[in-house]
């Protein structure tokens, strides 16, 4: 089941996690933490993504990240994923406090493709503060 390479929500589901590198040699963890609904039906395109609290010199597998807090979330399109790191490696137990299912709405940004890249550079690059 794991590695995937999503290409669409539909597979998806809250706490897969994938992992990208940042500064080419920190890795962080992106999670699902819940998946959007749009007009009652899942959005097959978008889910709420969140940065978790980890960084590593080396890919984390479930144990490392399991009941990590998420540092930063948005609503993102599946390349968030394709884009940085590529595949879903596991899941986590959610230990957050998020339906699994969510609606869009204004307190939760948008983010770009590779806003969640921005968002471990900042927190866990070399020159993070």
């Amino acid at each position: 089941m794991y590695p995937f390479r999503p290409k669409s929500t539909a597979h998806l589901k809250p706490g897969q996690f994938w992992a990208f590198k940042v500064d080419g040699d920190r890795f962080v963890a992106g999670v699902v933490i819940a998946l959007r609904r749009k007009h009652g039906a899942i959005d097959r395109r978008s889910f709420l993504a969140g940065l978790l609290d980890w960084s590593g010199d080396a890919m984390s597998d479930a144990r490392e990240l399991d009941s990590r807090p998420v540092r930063e979330r948005g609503f993102a399109h599946i390349k968030a994923i394709t884009e940085n790191g590529g595949e879903i490696l596991g899941e986590i137990k959610p230990c957050w406090d998020y339906p699994s299912e969510i609606e869009p709405t204004d307190l939760i940004s948008t983010w770009g493709y590779g806003v969640i890249r921005v968002y471990g550079q900042k927190y866990y690059g070399r020159r993070a503060a």
